[in-house]
């Protein structure tokens, strides 16, 4: 199966994808027309499916939402993770996957990225409503075939947990997804990524927060993570903490960046830009949200600041707070999603291995609609690349497929 991905996408992004994506503006924080329509109108195919869905079901998928290269870091982090007793929950491998019985179900997005080029033509409106078509089909369990099968023959199972990893989801479709929710009184859990590491920082961290999020440039530059910085503080009534967009030094295209390819002093490249910035206030913690990025690598340039003594080496730490650290952006969202799982008893408790299941955005879609994922889709330029970033979920894939086929 052939698709010329890049040809449509520059196409779509031209001009709006879906219809009525501008923005009403009757109250002072609109949702989308979409949204409204859906909340209005109790006998739409959508109202149906969100009073319908079955928010105490532990048989649901936990459902990725992002582009193909952010969706198998994501899934390879939940299908590996081993970090807590699966008994109790304490802080302690067992040697057992932590998400044992779970299906990591990823949204392959082939049809709407870069996400980036909805905010440079100014639409953001547009993919605010890919957000929120995405999670309802998260929540629908008829997909297609192939991209020819417009009866949606295939199924999937519904989802019981929604993580929006996509920074650029979480800003610009956020609000809309709740507003969506708590209007029609689905009880949809939504995990977003960038809340999920502020909130991670401010529960570790008393009093102001001063926060760094490590990106792709494209993204660094975008504003999302301020977006959703400035929504989380306005909940907490916090007028004081900020958040500061690092760009990744070096090849920021390159997925799964070799640790060789951290220098010793990739810290302190990172530290430049804050300080070309102008920004006086000290760093309370650094979130990594990037594929490419090494985290032991650049823990461990983190330490040689911090432990070899310079005149250079010390003007670096007054830019750090004594209880300042590096996070791993993609263990804070699979310890929030093991976290509301526990608390809700919504683990499956079946005794098996977790498993990486994925669909992918049709090239016909009027919206967001998904068919069944094909490997072969993928551009061959990236698969190599996401075999490297996630080896056990590119393989499960791929043996899902093996079996599907009735080999």
């Amino acid at each position: 199966m052939k698709m010329n991905f890049q040809h449509l996408l520059a196409f779509l992004l031209l001009f709006p994808v879906l219809s009525g994506c501008r923005i009403h503006t009757s109250s002072p924080r609109p949702t989308i027309p979409l949204v409204e329509r859906i909340i209005n109108d109790p006998q739409s195919a959508e109202h149906h499916l969100l009073s319908g869905f079955n928010s105490r079901d532990p048989h649901g998928d936990i459902v990725l939402l992002d582009t193909p290269e952010r969706c198998f870091y994501l899934s390879e982090r939940f299908v590996t993770c081993d970090v807590r007793d699966n008994v109790d929950g304490m802080a302690l491998s067992d040697q057992l996957p932590d998400f044992s019985g779970e299906r990591i179900t990823s949204f392959i997005d082939l049809l709407y990225p870069p996400y980036d080029r909805f905010l440079s033509a100014e639409n953001a409106s547009a993919l605010r409503e890919v957000t929120v078509r995405a999670a309802l089909s998260a929540v629908d369990t008829a997909c297609c075939l192939g991209p020819f099968d417009h009866e949606r023959r295939s199924r999937k199972p519904s989802v019981k947990l929604i993580v929006l990893s996509s920074p650029y989801m979480a800003a610009n479709g956020g609000f809309d997804l709740d507003t969506l929710f708590r209007s029609t009184g689905a009880s949809v859990p939504v995990i977003a990524a960038p809340e999920a590491m502020y909130s991670r920082v401010a529960e570790t961290h008393s009093g102001v927060v001063n926060i760094g999020v490590l990106s792709d440039s494209l993204t660094a530059v975008s504003g999302v993570f301020q977006s959703v910085f400035q929504d989380f503080c306005r909940k907490r009534g916090d007028h004081s903490s900020t958040v500061y967009a690092f760009s990744t030094p070096g090849d920021a295209d390159s997925l799964a960046l070799s640790a060789a390819a951290f220098s010793s002093d990739v810290f302190k490249r990172i530290l430049d830009q804050y300080s070309k910035s102008g920004k006086t206030a000290v760093l309370t913690a650094l979130v990594v949200d990037d594929p490419s990025v090494c985290i032991d690598s650049l823990r461990a340039s983190y330490q040689r600041i911090l432990n070899r003594p310079s005149d250079e080496n010390a003007f670096y730490r007054k830019m750090l707070s004594k209880d300042f650290e590096v996070i791993d952006g993609a263990r804070v969202v699979t310890d929030a999603c093991y976290q509301y799982l526990r608390d809700n008893n919504l683990f499956t408790h079946n005794i098996a291995y977790p498993v990486a299941a994925a669909y992918v955005t049709s090239p016909e879609a009027k919206g967001y609609l998904l068919m069944d994922f094909d490997v072969n889709a993928l551009p061959v330029e990236m698969t190599d690349d996401l075999q490297r970033i996630a080896p056990l979920t590119y393989k499960m894939y791929v043996q899902d497929q093996y079996h599907a086929r009735g080999n």
